[in-house]
């Protein structure tokens, strides 16, 4: 069986669709293959995805993108082109900076780039996805600048600040967590409505009087035409890995939000986030 990974090899999308596949090897003794397809904000992922035969043995890690890219005229892939088995995970995204950097808080940096307009560089995992449309809100809110980077993926958005190649990053406590624990990066605000658990020192940023609250998920899904057996079977299996010991505990270890959302029911919540995401991406001129 193979699961489709619409991100770059090194990110959280990439690394939660592992720890689900060995779980799901270990439960079925049949092996789960990880296909990354990276670029153009998640569509060729989603689309490769969406297209595949609706016999159950290909599934898709779908993220936010496939409501963002689409309303931004990338790819013409709809989230209504899949049919979900469950949402696994769910994170705030968070502005981080490498440890050593002259910002110990977000006045710190937003001063930084006050003063400097345009030439901050802040990285992000594609031009159109979550995180770079994180970043136009931050610039929307406080009428800055910044010098948006992308990159193919999280992943390597972040190498890119550990490599100094950017001033910040945007992603969430998964793609990031090992490093600020490790104490090569360091982690400004979270766009979340309470501070992270494993991260309670770091404040919101509506504690810093910007109201932003942003983040990503990952969700498995099949063609939209798959057989409702087979969905079933595949929930089945999704309840237990969730149970996996190992697979709880790798997110744990990653600073990751792991979750078991029944696909029927996170429909709902796409067709509310796709109304929010269309709003946003008009008001911030980003539509096609």
């Amino acid at each position: 069986m193979e699961i489709v990974v619409p991100w770059a090899v090194g990110g959280s999308s990439d690394a939660v669709a592992r720890a689900f596949a060995d779980a799901a090897t270990r439960h079925t003794g049949q092996s789960f293959v990880i296909v990354n397809r990276p670029g153009a904000s998640g569509s060729i992922g989603h689309r490769e995805g969406a297209s595949a035969r609706p016999d159950g043995y290909k599934l898709t890690l779908v993220t936010p993108e496939v409501s963002l890219a689409s309303l931004q005229g990338i790819g013409k892939t709809r989230w209504q082109d899949f049919n979900y088995v469950a949402r696994i995970n769910a994170d705030p995204i968070a502005l981080i900076v490498k440890a050593e950097s002259p910002w110990s808080t977000l006045e710190q940096f937003l001063d930084h780039a006050r003063v400097h307009p345009g030439e901050v560089a802040i990285s992000n995992s594609g031009i159109g996805a979550a995180y770079h449309l994180a970043a136009i809100a931050v610039e929307n809110r406080t009428g800055l600048s910044f010098n948006n980077v992308p990159y193919i993926g999280a992943g390597p958005a972040v190498v890119g600040l550990l490599a100094g190649q950017v001033d910040a990053t945007l992603a969430t406590t998964g793609e990031v967590g090992a490093h600020v624990k490790g104490g090569k990066l360091r982690m400004l605000a979270v766009m979340a409505e309470q501070r992270p658990r494993d991260f309670d020192q770091v404040p919101t940023f509506r504690e810093r009087g910007i109201d932003l609250q942003l983040g990503t998920w990952r969700a498995l899904a099949v063609p939209k035409a798959t057989p409702a057996e087979i969905v079933a079977s595949l929930k089945r299996l999704t309840d237990k890995v969730n149970q996996d010991s190992g697979y709880r505990d790798f997110f744990a270890r990653q600073y990751l939000g792991r979750m078991n959302e029944d696909g029927d029911r996170f429909r709902l919540t796409l067709e509310r986030e796709h109304a929010f995401y269309a709003d946003t991406v008009r008001k911030l001129g980003l539509g096609k």
